[in-house]
């Protein structure tokens, strides 16, 4: 394992709690003795993050979790990296390549950087979330989100009183549109199942990290009629649900990512999951046993990375005949049914012969 320095962040607790307050290249120590007292054998893995942070309630939090189930299960050594702006991905990267065994990096937008800095670093372990690096020493991670989306967007078109729906983009990067794609087949595949004329509006903030802008254009679509709003934004989606939070019963947010319903119970019809936290803790499991496996990974429904929450707080507003239409899409999808992937594929989408 690599040599290490010393640190002075003793717990990811207490990291949170002074977040503000710690300089951008500041490693936080999870668990774990400083640098100079650790284990030479003690495999050190250090999570960087791209520019929402933690605290997002969504896909950095999800991932920092698997990495907190890879301390408490496994003794890693688990610390972590915050990005203030793009320009600092390959330096942050590069500084952990030099401290780690494995680097996890966050999300689609610091691709270009990993494959940089992966090159230079062969004996480092890279795990890559969110999209594909190519690379002898890169597990890429990557997820059917189109799947969960897909009967998010079943749920929304068969709830929905005013005929409308909508969606909130952070960014239109592919990981984004995936989500996106599988939403609206699902109100394709609700219209033409049921006879209906559901119609989709979506907004894109072009940030992950503008909550009050997220709000405000989940407002937007409210006042455009639309009574369910998915957040696909990452830290811009909690102003969304906020957008839902104090509104009329009947109005509901889709939350993304992390199981959110309870960030404002009634309010969230439902969340899709996708099991960032499962991708990480495996990655870190098979490189801990010594059976890294580079090369890109698909995660989806078949592998219960992805799907709806059980709506704890809603599920009696939900007709029953959609909750059996969910059911009934679970297991195509499961026996090999496939969801257009880009918007490209929507118009080819055929909901009758998915159905059959």
């Amino acid at each position: 394992m690599k040599t290490r320095g010393s640190m002075g962040v003793s717990s990811w607790r207490r990291l949170l709690h002074c977040w503000l307050a710690i300089p951008l290249l500041l490693i936080a120590c999870v668990g774990c003795t400083p640098f100079d007292e650790t284990d030479s054998n003690t495999l050190t893995a250090i999570m960087v993050l791209d520019m929402a942070g933690l605290g997002d309630k969504g896909f950095n939090d999800a991932g920092w979790a698997g990495m907190q189930l890879a301390v408490d299960s496994l003794g890693v050594d688990a610390r972590l990296i915050q990005s203030s702006e793009q320009s600092d991905y390959v330096p942050n990267l590069a500084l952990a390549a030099q401290q780690a065994d494995v680097v996890v990096a966050m999300g689609f937008l610091l691709s270009e950087a990993v494959a940089a800095v992966a090159s230079q670093h062969p004996d480092t372990r890279f795990v890559f979330v969110d999209g594909e690096v190519p690379g002898q020493n890169i597990a890429s991670f990557d997820f059917r989100a189109q799947e969960g989306g897909f009967l998010a967007g079943i749920l929304a078109a068969g709830v929905t009183e005013t005929g409308s729906v909508g969606c909130v983009m952070g960014m239109d990067i592919p990981p984004v549109r995936a989500y996106e794609t599988g939403f609206r087949a699902g109100i394709k595949l609700y219209n033409a199942s049921q006879g209906a004329d559901v119609q989709y509006s979506s907004m894109v903030i072009g940030d992950f990290n503008d909550p009050a802008r997220g709000k405000s254009q989940a407002l937007s679509l409210i006042a455009q009629g639309c009574d369910v709003v998915l957040q696909l934004a990452g830290n811009s989606g909690l102003g969304v649900i906020e957008a839902f939070k104090d509104g009329p019963p009947g109005r509901w947010a889709i939350g993304a990512d992390l199981d959110q319903d309870d960030l404002a119970p009634g309010r969230v019809l439902t969340s899709i999951l996708k099991r960032i936290d499962v991708a990480v803790f495996e990655a870190i499991r098979q490189i801990h046993e010594g059976r890294f496996q580079s090369g890109h990974h698909w995660l989806g429904l078949m592998e219960s990375a992805t799907d709806l929450t059980e709506m704890r707080h809603t599920a009696d507003s939900v007709p029953p005949e959609v909750l059996t239409l969910l059911d009934r899409c679970r297991v195509i999808i499961q026996r090999g049914g496939t969801i257009p992937f880009h918007p490209s594929e929507l118009a080819t989408f055929d909901p009758a012969l998915f159905l059959k």
